[in-house]
């Protein structure tokens, strides 16, 4: 039914909410007490009366559950208060003088620049004489950025995509050159050495984030469902180069969101007056992004703020479940509320909550190997 692109149906004398509270029911009362105390401790600042968050939080509790019966440990991002203390102390010194947003991605650019790749990709999307062949010309001649675009569990196709022009015939000329554009950029970030951040689930939550993206606007007829896994995959490059560029500061701002519980983009606007997502938009302008991706990437705290607040929900929405489904970890802990305007606007049926996440669970750890040699592989 998925595949024909019905993700839920309405079943007489059957309730969701009901079905979700019986399979929990069924848990045993020490799983159940267990599972409970994890779910209200990450949502414990989610809008729970909502009930797309009522409805995560049923399939937190589940994906608990089935973790516990398996062996594994289900609360592996549980908050413990004072190691996190102890690991942001590394970062944390004297306050320097706090760079602007603008001033803060100058700084970045005057030191590393992206890949040469990314600025050919981008000259053949300006070209309007380009063709399918001249980006498969560009991309070729990568071997590396062409061995992920033909890896076929990205795409979900279940064999593998034997050439860049037949991966252009499969999803189009723009849809292809917005992936390569996005891989290009992760290059660039891939082996930044942050000491109080762990790269492997910070890459871990931002595939997942696209993933997530991808799945939930696969669902609407007429999006391009690459650029929301780009968007996703993007998210939170804001808070690298932050963490990178004024380590002493992020340790003030982490150290402020574990010490208050607040969320970390909050805590970074409490200390410097603008969040990470805002970093990202200038960065992704400095870099000729396109206008709408740099766009879901500013305000995916904030879609209603954004000029389309439609694309920028999904992101929002993505991003929510991400940190919901413990799907690695950019230095958020806690799910944050859900934006009551943006689901509306979405206009998405609930049971497409669970499809995406279980679409994600058996695409995620190869997808985060295949983009990150090595890394991620646990689940």
């Amino acid at each position: 039914m998925t595949i024909w692109g019905v993700p839920e149906a309405d079943i007489d004398g059957c309730d969701r909410e009901q079905t979700m509270g019986e399979a929990i029911a069924q848990l045993s009362p020490q799983t159940l007490e267990a599972c409970e105390a994890h779910a209200s401790e990450l949502f414990s600042r989610a809008n729970l009366g909502h009930e797309a968050m009522r409805e995560l939080y049923q399939i937190t509790l589940l994906r608990c559950a089935e973790r516990t019966i398996h062996g594994l440990d289900p609360t592996r991002h549980e908050i413990d208060a004072g190691a996190t203390k102890a690991m942001l102390n590394q970062c944390s010194g004297g306050m320097d003088d706090i760079p602007t947003a603008p001033e803060l991605v100058q700084r970045h650019l005057s030191l590393a620049s992206l890949p040469d790749i990314y600025y050919r990709i981008v000259e053949v999307l300006g070209d309007p004489n380009s063709t399918a062949t001249t980006i498969s010309d560009v991309i070729s001649k990568d071997v590396s950025l062409s061995a992920k675009l033909l890896n076929s569990p990205f795409y979900g196709f279940p064999s593998k995509i034997d050439s860049i022009t037949r991966a252009v015939a499969l999803l189009g000329f723009n849809e292809l050159a917005m992936l390569a554009h996005g891989i290009s950029v992760i290059r660039h970030f891939q082996d930044m050495p942050i000491t109080c951040l762990d790269m492997q689930s910070f890459w871990k939550h931002s595939v997942a984030c696209g993933l997530l993206a991808r799945a939930l606007a696969g669902r609407r007829p007429g999006l391009s469902e690459e650029r929301f896994f780009v968007a996703g995959l993007l998210h939170d490059i804001g808070r690298l180069i932050m963490l990178k560029e004024m380590p002493h500061i992020m340790g003030k701002v982490l150290l402020h969101a574990t010490e208050n519980n607040l969320d970390t983009w909050r805590a970074e606007r409490d200390i410097l007056g603008y969040d990470h997502a805002a970093v990202a938009g200038h960065l992704m302008g400095e870099w000729c992004m396109p206008v709408d991706l740099r766009n879901m990437v500013a305000r995916h705290h904030h879609p209603d703020l954004a000029d389309n607040v439609f694309e920028a929900g999904f992101i929002h929405l993505a991003d929510i479940m991400t940190i919901a489904m413990d799907m690695g970890c950019s230095g958020s802990y806690r799910v944050p509320p859900l934006s009551a305007g943006a689901w509306d606007v979405l206009d998405l049926p609930q049971g497409l909550l669970v499809t995406s996440v279980r679409q994600t669970d058996r695409q995620l750890d190869e997808i985060v190997s295949m983009f990150f040699s090595g890394q991620g592989n646990e689940r």
